[in-house]
């Protein structure tokens, strides 16, 4: 008999057949994100070079432990996406600073993507970024070269702020910064 897995979702959407949970991130959840990550690692390495170091399942059940640890001194908010009961791929909100701003990551595995999953997601976030964390705004970064993550943003209401180099990697790749401000905040005038 297969072993049932519980999760506290924060975020339940559907999107045609499949059922999305933005849970809180296990350590059962280990095994299958860490297949995910080796799957997809030349094209996930691209982006985010953490995917490089991540060697086994162990890797990541300590990279879970260690996001529960950040999550409960409130330095972010890290979440698991569940397709269908499947873990697979991760989104969170970091560089919080209470009361003003977030900047948001994503990663899925490529057995979802093309659902419009990512964007809805970053959609449900930023909803409970503004709702739930009275964040005036939040921070997508992007490399220029990553038209996918690019396009994520515009489909999900962020405006291009600019673009630095240097920004991405350790200072090996120039970013484009794209921003949402929450519509529920009058004053805007720190930003």
């Amino acid at each position: 008999m297969d072993k049932v897995h519980y999760y506290f979702s924060l975020i339940h959407f559907k999107i045609d057949d499949l059922d999305i949970n933005l849970a809180m991130p296990q350590a059962w959840q280990a095994v299958e994100l860490y297949h995910a990550i080796a799957d997809d690692r030349e094209d996930l390495g691209k982006w985010l070079p953490w995917a490089y170091k991540m060697q086994s399942a162990d890797d990541e059940a300590k990279f879970i432990k260690t996001i529960q640890e950040d999550m409960i001194q409130q330095r972010m908010i890290v979440l698991t996406i569940l397709v269908n009961g499947e873990p697979a791929g991760m989104i969170d909100l970091h560089k919080l600073v209470k009361n003003k701003k977030g900047e948001i990551g994503y990663w899925l595995s490529s057995k979802y993507q093309g659902h419009g999953i990512v964007t809805r997601s970053v959609l449900e976030l930023c909803k409970y970024a503004f709702n739930e964390l009275n964040l005036q705004y939040v921070d997508l970064i992007v490399a220029i070269e990553n038209g996918k993550s690019s396009r994520v943003a515009e489909h999900a209401g962020f405006k291009l702020m600019g673009v630095e180099q240097n920004l991405i990697h350790d200072h090996q790749m120039a970013g484009k910064i794209f921003r949402k401000i929450n519509p529920t905040r009058t004053s805007q005038s720190d930003l």
